[in-house]
């Protein structure tokens, strides 16, 4: 029973961070095509899966009584799935900025934050339901890159495009406490020793 718990509770995870990357594409192709409208059902769709999820994570530590290998993936779940939502959340406040206005300016920021993200919510995705490893030595380069990013548009006179900004920073700390789950779940506290990077939000 608390193998079919834990694997349950791996397959929500999973469901939940297919969730929001659909989110990111979908994102994405609003803005190239200027149409918005789908972000609301996909976050409905990411809260539902959240719910049962902490449920089944709640039901594993009171019920089955993890090992220490199991009770870390559970801590990890926990913090991942609140990053989640959060994130999808964000996203679904950006699509409500860009149907607001919807500038030049607007969907380029969503479009290059877009592409910096992707790649690294997969991996923590990935790295938590099927123990994929996260190539930590490039940890730096998606505070590297965010950074950029900011710089390049925090001058904006616009309210929207800093508004966009704004969640946008948010949906970025929570990627990266997404990935200081993952790796907290593969390697443990000695592994999160290693990427001093993941602790600055």
């Amino acid at each position: 029973m608390k193998r079919k718990a834990l694997e349950k509770a791996r397959n929500l995870l999973r469901a939940e961070g297919d969730g929001v990357i659909n989110g990111m594409r979908t994102l994405t192709t609003e803005v190239q095509r200027n149409e918005y409208g789908r972000m609301e059902d996909l976050l409905w769709e990411v809260t539902n899966t959240s719910e049962e999820l902490n449920n089944v994570l709640i039901e594993i530590l009171l019920r089955y009584q993890p090992l220490a290998s199991e009770l870390r993936f559970v801590r990890s779940a926990f913090n991942a799935n609140y990053d989640l939502y959060r994130m999808m959340r964000h996203l679904s406040c950006i699509e409500v900025l860009l149907n607001l206005h919807g500038s030049e300016e607007q969907r380029d920021l969503v479009m290059e934050a877009m592409e910096i993200f992707l790649p690294w919510v997969t991996r923590g995705v990935e790295a938590l339901v099927s123990k994929r490893e996260i190539p930590v030595e490039e940890l730096p380069f998606i505070e590297f890159e965010f950074n950029e990013l900011w710089d390049s548009y925090v001058r904006t006179e616009t309210p929207y495009v800093m508004g966009t900004l704004v969640h946008l920073e948010g949906f970025f700390n929570h990627t990266k406490n997404l990935l200081r789950s993952a790796v907290y779940y593969l390697l443990g506290s000695k592994g999160l020793e290693k990427t001093p990077i993941l602790y600055i939000v």
